[in-house]
């Protein structure tokens, strides 16, 4: 998983009245009572919209190039030095970088990275080798908070050193500087769909449930996008589905291995009906399956996530409970982050670089792998259409 990041406990404050504002916005658009949310809206016509099966057939099938910019040369900047800080060693981070390391080799650029346990700590030591080795670019990768940076960041802005900042910020983010704290010296962003995740898996479970949901909705306030993605939802669901109920939970990131499972069966046995539950973020899934289990609810209730993690792809070519799972390209990711970190070290403006994701379910998740792999299943467009965009051979 590439984006659980824990926040300041301003931030934290920050997103629950978020979190609120949408339970309230949800309980006004329907009847009933919930633990923050809405019941299902009497006498609304259960009808699934063209806008809705039309998204999801979209994110269902492969992803599609868009060139972000103009053709650019790297092979000009042979001899170059990138330093890489990641967010956290997982296999959707190794694959990102794997993906890096083998396009800088291509253009002969020198490739570093720091390897760290995701401590906050660690990217400071990480931010502070950088700027002793004296890069030409760091690249705070899936991605390091840099309001957790922020001396470092100046520092390297000071000694002119610029830094890209990957998957951290939703597409939605002002470009830097003007992003919550880029100011200090962020030069560049890679975005993340996350809101246009949640809204595919909306369309989703609308379609699925023919307009007929009862969604345990988990996030965690104190992840940086969790409060903007629920939002998305929310507001898709009361567009699309006014029929449909949502209730909303929220579980920090500290109870994921350890409260997940009690605060999903507690949900379920509060209220019988639910049939969807869909955690954020693929680490939850590991509580829901067993909820799920341990009440005796397979086949009645479907589990639906986000990230891609080959696990979450195996349960949906294993059973009956993990139905969808909206993954991403890290492959693609990889792609984008270098084609934004060559237009900075060439001197030119950053661009708006969008990464893909894929709806996967039982119709077509054994294109991931059996069993799944980590970036296979979305096809060959990026890595294709960067290659042409930048004047590389494919080989």
């Amino acid at each position: 998983m590439g984006i659980v990041r824990p926040v300041s406990t301003r931030l934290v404050r920050r997103g629950m009245v978020a979190v609120t504002a949408l339970a309230l916005a949800l309980t006004a658009c329907s009847t009933g009572s919930g633990d923050s949310g809405g019941a299902t809206a009497s006498g609304a016509a259960n009808t699934v919209s063209a806008a809705v099966t039309d998204n999801v057939a979209k994110y269902k099938g492969l992803p599609t190039f868009t060139p972000p910019g103009q053709p650019i040369d790297p092979s000009t900047l042979r001899g170059k030095r990138m330093f890489l800080i990641p967010l956290v060693p997982n296999p959707f981070n190794q694959s990102i970088q794997e993906t890096m390391q083998a396009i800088a080799q291509k253009v002969g650029m020198e490739f570093t990275v720091y390897p760290n346990q995701g401590k906050p700590s660690e990217w400071v030591q990480g931010m502070n080798a950088a700027l002793t080795a004296k890069p030409d670019i760091i690249v705070l990768s899936t991605a390091p908070d840099p309001r957790t940076l922020q001396p470092q960041l100046a520092a390297a802005k000071a000694a002119g050193i610029p830094v890209l900042v990957t998957h951290f910020y939703d597409d939605s983010s002002p470009a830097a500087p003007g992003c919550e704290g880029c100011g200090a010296g962020v030069t560049a962003l890679v975005t993340a769909p996350f809101n246009v995740a949640g809204k595919a898996a909306a369309d989703w479970i609308i379609a699925d449930s023919k307009a007929n949901a009862n969604v345990l909705l988990i996030g965690g306030a104190d992840v940086l996008p969790s409060p903007a993605t629920l939002d998305t939802i929310g507001k898709q669901f009361a567009a699309e589905c006014p029929a449909c109920k949502v209730t909303v939970k929220n579980i920090p990131v500290s109870d994921w291995n350890t409260k997940t499972q009690s605060e999903i069966q507690s949900a379920l046995t509060a209220d019988p009906s639910i049939n969807y539950v869909y955690p954020l973020y693929d680490a939850m899934v590991a509580g829901a399956v067993p909820a799920i289990q341990t009440l005796g609810r397979v086949g009645s209730v479907k589990v639906v996530s986000y990230n891609g993690s080959p696990y979450a792809l195996k349960l949906i070519q294993e059973g009956d409970i993990v139905a969808m799972n909206v993954g991403e390209d890290t492959v693609g990711i990889g792609y984008a982050s270098m084609d934004q970190a060559f237009r900075i070290l060439l001197g030119q403006p950053a661009v708006e670089e969008r990464t893909p994701i894929r709806i996967w379910d039982k119709t077509n998740v054994n294109e991931s792998g059996v069993p799944p792999e980590v970036g296979k299943g979305y096809g060959g467009a990026l890595p294709a259409g960067f290659l042409q965009l930048w004047g590389l051979p494919a080989s």
